[in-house]
Formats: C-alpha cells, sequence, structure tokens
C-alpha cells in the first residue's frame, strides 16, 4: 500500500461504511483492497478520536494506540510542567498524543517500539505543523535528555492489567532512570496502590478531565516536590491532600459528589475545611452541608428526603414527589441496576432526581436528591 494510494483511498471513503458493497465499489475504482478497509477503518477511528483530537480527521491511528492515547487537555497538562525550549524526551510515543502537546513548548524526541505507531506519531506531528525525530526503538536503550515523560502500556494481549510487572517499559525501572533527571513524569492508571505509588516518585497528581480520573502522574527528579493533590488537566486547578476530620450520618439541606481525582488524591478532607463541608457516613465521596457550593471539584445536590435503606418508604417518596424513575448513584456497593428496577416508575425517568445510596456502618442509607446548577455561594 503506497502512500499516494492510501491518501486516495481515505479521500474516496470519507463518510463511509465498511460493509462489502462499499468495499467492492471502491475496490473497483482503486485496485487496492488492503488500502480500502484500512481508509475506512482510519475514518472510524478518526470519528472515535474527536473526544481527544481536534484535528481529529486529519491524523492517523491504530484502534489500540488511540483508546490509550492521552487526552489533549491532560496532555497540554504533562508538557507544561517542562520548561520551554528545552529538550524533552517522550519515551512512549504512540501514535502521538502527548508528542504533539510537548512539540507546541518546544524540542522534543520520541520513541516507539511499534514501526506503524512511529510513522502514524510522524505523519500526526507533520500535520500539526511540527518537526520531530522519532526513533523506532525501544528508549531504555538510549540516553535520556534532563527531562522525559512516559505513558507506559498496560495491555497484555490486549487487556488492561494492573500487574505492573507486565507494563512495558516496566514503571519501576523507568522512575529509577528517571530520578536522576531533572524532571520525569510517569503517566500510569489510577488504580495502582498509594504504597506503590509512593515508590516511584515523590509528586503524585491525580488527574481530572471531565467527569473522570483517567490517570495518575507520578513526578520525580530533583525538580519534583514531596507532595499528593488533584488536578485538572485544562486548567492546572490543584486540589492538596487533606485527611476528614468528621462526619454524620443523616444528610444536611445539600449533598455533594466529589470527583473521582478528588477522592483519590484522598482531598476531601482539604474540601470539607475550605466550604465547611462533612463527609456523609462511610461513603467515601459524599459530603453534606447547609448551603450550596460552587466548585468543580463537587457536584451539588438539594436534598429531598432521607430514610433508611428501606425500598419500599423509597419507592413511596418518589411517587408523592411524582418523581418518575430517578437515576441511582451508590457508594455502598449494592446492586444498582436491581435497585433501578425496584424503583421503577410508571412515568418517565427524570434526568435532576436522584437516589444516593451510602453505608454507615454496616447500614445502608437512602437519600431522594435534586441536581441543581452550581450557583454562586460559596463559602
Amino acid at each position: 500500500m503506497t502512500e499516494l494510494t492510501r491518501e486516495k483511498a481515505l479521500a474516496l471513503s470519507r463518510g463511509l461504511k465498511a460493509t462489502p458493497k462499499v468495499i467492492a465499489r471502491l475496490n473497483a475504482t482503486i485496485g487496492d483492497e488492503e488500502a480500502v478497509r484500512w481508509a475506512v477503518a482510519q475514518w472510524e477511528l478518526r470519528e472515535r478520536a474527536q473526544s481527544k483530537f481536534k484535528r481529529a480527521s486529519e491524523y492517523i491511528f491504530t484502534r489500540e494506540a488511540l483508546e490509550q492515547a492521552t487526552r489533549e487537555d491532560v496532555a497540554a497538562y504533562h508538557a507544561s510542567r517542562f520548561p520551554r525550549g528545552e529538550l524533552v524526551a517522550d519515551l512512549t510515543a504512540g501514535i502521538g498524543g502527548d508528542l504533539l502537546a510537548l512539540a507546541r513548548r518546544g524540542p522534543v524526541i520520541g520513541y516507539e517500539t511499534d514501526p506503524e505507531r512511529a510513522e502514524y506519531a510522524h505523519h500526526n506531528a507533520v500535520t500539526s505543523g511540527h518537526l520531530v525525530q522519532i526513533i523506532a526503538g525501544d528508549c531504555m536503550a538510549h540516553s535520556w535528555p534532563d527531562y522525559a515523560f512516559a505513558d507506559p502500556s498496560r495491555r497484555v494481549d490486549g487487556r488492561r492489567t494492573l500487574d505492573v510487572r507486565a507494563f512495558e517499559p516496566d514503571p519501576t525501572v523507568v522512575a529509577d532512570r528517571m530520578g536522576h533527571l531533572k524532571l520525569g513524569g510517569l503517566k500510569l492508571t489510577p488504580f495502582l496502590s498509594d504504597r506503590l505509588l509512593s515508590t516511584l516518585g515523590p509528586e503524585i497528581a491525580f488527574v481530572a478531565s471531565g467527569d473522570e480520573c483517567p490517570e495518575v502522574v507520578v513526578w520525580t527528579g530533583s525538580q519534583a516536590v514531596s507532595s499528593r493533590y488533584a488536578i485538572w488537566g485544562d486548567t492546572g486547578e490543584a486540589l492538596a491532600a487533606g485527611g476528614l476530620t468528621s462526619s454524620c450520618d443523616e444528610p444536611m439541606t445539600y449533598l455533594f459528589e466529589a470527583h473521582p481525582a478528588a477522592i483519590r488524591a484522598h482531598a476531601l478532607g482539604t474540601i470539607c475545611k475550605e466550604f465547611r463541608l462533612v463527609a456523609l457516613g462511610n461513603s467515601n465521596g459524599y459530603l453534606t452541608g447547609e448551603q450550596p457550593v460552587m466548585s468543580r471539584w463537587l457536584k451539588t445536590y438539594r436534598l429531598l428526603h432521607a430514610g433508611k435503606g428501606d425500598i419500599r418508604q423509597t419507592k413511596a417518596a418518589l411517587k408523592a414527589m411524582g418523581a418518575g424513575t430517578p437515576i441511582i448513584k451508590s457508594r455502598a456497593g449494592i446492586d444498582v441496576e436491581a435497585l433501578r428496577k425496584e424503583l421503577r416508575s410508571q412515568g418517565s425517568s427524570h434526568p435532576d432526581v436522584v437516589v444516593a445510596v451510602y453505608p454507615v456502618g454496616k447500614s445502608i442509607r437512602h437519600a431522594i436528591l435534586e441536581r441543581i446548577s452550581q450557583e454562586p455561594i460559596r463559602t
């Protein structure tokens, strides 16, 4: 498949589905079925990539590499940690998610063991107007500059794993080498244990993007600072870790759902101190208070009803409100789908009515809530 054939196939297959009839028709024109199938698949991947890349319709991808690629807002946060004009090594370039962000701030050299991904990363960089050097080889076999970033693969036979010994390259080895640099960043899954993360580096950042905490970055090297925090990838707004000091069993006028990054960073105590809130039961994520709060770290709900985890009582309360089938949120390890079926109403679902389930010791409590906008009373 030549580059010319590939470009022709991309141009003719835009917006088409990979049906046998479409493949046959395009192949009759292009004369290269491999190029046709590749091009049709590229348009499918480009559509999926819109949530990660503004210029996705111009890039080329592999399916697995796209799934692993860093979102642009998060990649911008990674790149912002490195000084402008300094050479940075992207040790695991993939199809170029972090490479592109690093190139916007200065010189970058990329390493990628998969030749196809290395080619695609180069294409995507050139498409974005960046001249970058990409070495199709193992980063561990080369010397690194004073600044480096790595996103080890966390898949074995296409499946995600939490066994760091199966990551490629091994994070423990990468972190050891990064410790001798000025600054190294190691992107990992936030599901790894606190104990393990603390062995890799002194600065641990849980990144918030949308409603998710897609990653943790361990920063190490002489410029890393011993700290633990949650941080928004798009703005750099950070929230330091801080333990909870108080809790209550019954919700007050407002219930708040903390962002996953804030929870994972153990920063709920910091939120409570700033906004005069307390933890709700043993929920590890629900907070409560008497005033609404404006914060990106919180979703705000007004309390409509609170009671024990009695399905009949909760259903009666919902019926009395005319609430319809509610959204179910749980921090109690219950079968959410089973509860949703139990609380199903003849009326239509109301997107602003929520039943929150949370534990208090060994008991379960229900709170019926109404989602409210982030209005401006800030304490």
